[in-house]
């Protein structure tokens, strides 16, 4: 983990304020990236061009405006006031093109808008100023909102992780927290505004000091209920047989170094043999299962997973250490990781 703080924060619950200091809890590695190029090995670079302008649609006028905008004659002689309704707007006039845009003709980024598609094949736009205008600017304390039970946070709603230290004068009321927040085994929701979005965020307790979790919104997550899933009874000998393999091969507990990205190795490996001017042997399909289009018994596969687990334990788990990859690619691969903001431009 890199040693360079991301900012300096203030953690903030009642009166209380515990400088701390922000740093990434994950790297991204794991993902090989590759850039275009063309047959022969040339770089290619990316061209935006100008399609042709959407037809403009024109935006009818409610009842009560279009009843203004007749003569007097066809309305009621006496002047009256109406109300239009609140959530009509009217759209401003667009403002005349600077430069005219020529069709399928490449635009330069310094010229370009965005646009958000409201309906299909049609856009608003906005400049980057509106856009500034919108965002919610940063804030350098995270604000707690309330402490609830540690474990009442669905995983499915965690997104990016961080660490949390203390700053200079804030050791003390940061270990009074953690250790707070461990004997009443609660952890804390809080409102966090970073890089132009207003976060919620979980703060909780970890053996070595506090971890903010970044929350999805509940908008963001997708509800399994929608699937449907037909779930139906089941016996009580198959639950028993099913309880007894899962006891065989249970753990006490995640080692995350038990396993490897076995992808990730072959890819690396491939790139070193390509660097070694070796051809690239095509990795072979292990073998389907037989009987892969049959209906089993429930009984029966569990009686047998349950007697092949007691003739051969645990299937083995490859671990990190068992399989390195070749010393030239790892080295090619952390070398990047300084290049990599460039590479993925």
């Amino acid at each position: 983990m890199a040693t360079r703080s991301i900012a300096s924060l203030s953690l903030t619950f009642g009166l209380v304020s515990v400088p701390v200091r922000l740093y990434s809890a994950t790297e991204s590695t794991a993902a090989i990236r590759f850039k275009l190029m063309a047959p022969g090995g040339a770089r290619v670079r990316q061209t935006y061009v100008a399609e042709a302008l959407p037809t403009p649609v024109a935006v009818p006028k409610p009842e009560a405006e279009q009843e203004l905008l007749r003569p007097a004659k066809g309305r009621a002689a006496s002047k009256r006031v109406v109300d239009l309704p609140s959530a009509y707007v009217v759209p401003p006039a667009p403002a005349p093109a600077t430069a005219a845009v020529e069709l399928d003709s490449p635009v330069s980024r310094s010229d370009m808008v965005k646009g958000y598609e409201f309906e299909r094949g049609q856009f608003v736009l906005f400049t980057d100023d509106e856009l500034k205008a919108l965002a919610e600017e940063s804030r350098q304390t995270i604000d707690i909102v309330s402490f609830i039970p540690e474990r009442s946070v669905d995983p499915l709603y965690y997104d990016k992780p961080y660490f949390l230290a203390p700053d200079k004068r804030g050791a003390k009321p940061y270990s009074l927290l953690l250790q707070a927040m461990k004997a009443t085994e609660r952890c804390a929701l809080a409102k966090w505004a970073w890089r132009s979005k207003e976060y919620v965020v979980q703060v909780r307790p970890s053996e070595g000091g506090l971890v903010l979790q970044q929350l999805l919104y509940a908008d963001e997550v997708r509800s399994i209920g929608d699937l449907h899933v037909d779930l139906v009874p089941v016996s009580e000998a198959e639950l028993t047989l099913a309880k007894q393999i899962i006891e065989q091969i249970s753990a006490d507990s995640y080692d995350p170094t038990e396993f490897v990205d076995e992808e990730k190795q072959r890819i690396l490996a491939a790139v070193e043999r390509k660097i070694a001017g070796k051809e690239i042997v095509t990795h072979e399909d292990h073998a389907a299962t037989p009987g892969g289009g049959k209906v089993l018994d429930l009984m029966e596969a569990l009686r047998a997973s349950l007697g092949s687990s007691q003739r051969k334990g645990a299937p083995p788990i490859a671990r990190a250490v068992d399989r390195k990859p070749p010393q030239r690619a790892i080295s090619s691969s952390v070398s990047s990781k300084s290049t990599r903001k460039s590479a993925q431009r």
